[in-house]
């Protein structure tokens, strides 16, 4: 079973010889070509030029036994595209230059060809798709609604996102107008992937977990919604990755996905027993692999005694549960996907 073989069985909920992995994050800051790469241009020339983001994107492929690649962009493309002016300071954040503070900030938006000026990373899914030669599955991704969101409200990054939690109060009508646009601008954008040849596309909801579940219901799945019923619809498989969101278990069936990624706070068993047929993907502590091979390798044995526990390990993807941080060692990434690998 060659590793695409493996991750489509996995998404399928076909037999698997053992759980597929890849990594988030796998391609980025403590990999060595890809910091040769940034030395020589910004982070927004190396994100609209496929050879280059096809370049780093198969460096840990190159390097780890992995089962998967995923598409090297950033989901701060899409208000970009929408004209807000995103830039990224050396060693920074990003930051947005013309924040959403009212209805007349949203009519500004340049919805109008958005979809047009995003088709630099369905170019990039394309040239990364020829590359791997059918031997490897292939993830696109993008930002969920109110993640894209906090990010368009408060200007960059933050730890409490506050200005976005409390537009969603004070402002309902004009949050929700303007989470409806980013998922319509957002499903034709992973549609784009799809088409493109992705085998799956990832909604990064990494701010969601900031919200209550009563308020993500509220907010959040009507706009996930818009983006994951359409894009299933056209037979196409969508991931829901809530950072932070152990207590939204209740409320994520909502979100019409195919599975979904855990954090690493996340109960692997009581998420099985309430998804019992959705795939499930995660969920490692980064953290872990800060502190050497051998915790590594002994969380991942545990992790994947609990996914050969439900089903046998179908339906289950092996992955942390956030990025890999940028202190990271390669050595102990390859451990860790040696580990994983050794149980097939």
């Amino acid at each position: 079973m060659n590793s695409r073989a493996r991750f489509l069985a996995a998404l399928n909920g076909a037999h698997v010889d053992r759980p597929p992995v890849w990594l988030m994050r796998q391609a980025g800051r403590y990999l060595p070509d890809y910091r040769a790469v940034r030395k020589q241009v910004s982070f927004w020339e190396l994100c609209h030029a496929p050879e280059l983001t096809t370049r780093v994107a198969l460096e840990p492929l190159a390097r780890f036994k992995l089962d998967a690649a995923i598409v090297f962009s950033d989901i701060l493309v899409v208000p970009q595209a929408l004209g807000l002016g995103v830039t990224f300071g050396t060693g920074e954040g990003p930051v947005i230059e013309r924040r959403l503070t009212s209805a007349s900030d949203l009519a500004a938006w340049q919805v109008r060809g958005a979809a047009e000026r995003l088709g630099f990373v369905s170019q990039a899914v394309t040239h990364l798709k020829r590359a791997l030669e059918g031997h490897y599955g292939l993830f696109g991704f993008a930002g969920a609604p109110f993640t894209l969101l906090a990010y368009c409200v408060e200007g960059g990054g933050s730890d409490d996102f506050l200005r976005a939690r409390t537009l969603l109060h004070r402002e309902p009508a004009l949050a929700e107008k303007a989470l409806a646009t980013l998922a319509d601008v957002t499903a034709e954008y992973l549609a784009a992937q799809c088409e493109a040849g992705a085998d799956v596309v990832q909604l990064f909801d990494t701010w969601g977990g900031l919200l209550d579940a009563q308020t993500y219901a509220r907010f959040c799945l009507p706009a996930i919604r818009r983006i994951t019923t359409p894009l299933r619809k056209r037979g196409h498989r969508v991931m829901l990755f809530a950072r932070g969101g152990q207590h939204l278990l209740p409320v994520l069936g909502e979100a019409d996905v195919d599975g979904f990624s855990l954090d690493w706070r996340m109960d692997w068993r009581a998420a099985r027993q309430r998804f019992p047929g959705h795939v499930l993907q995660g969920n490692l502590d980064p953290a872990l692999l800060l502190a050497g091979a051998e915790p590594t390798r002994a969380a991942a044995t545990q992790l994947l005694a609990q996914m050969r526990e439900a089903e046998g390990g179908t339906r289950c993807i092996f992955n942390l549960g956030h990025g890999i941080h940028k202190d990271t060692s390669p050595e102990v990434v390859a451990a860790l996907c040696d580990e994983v690998a050794a149980h097939g």
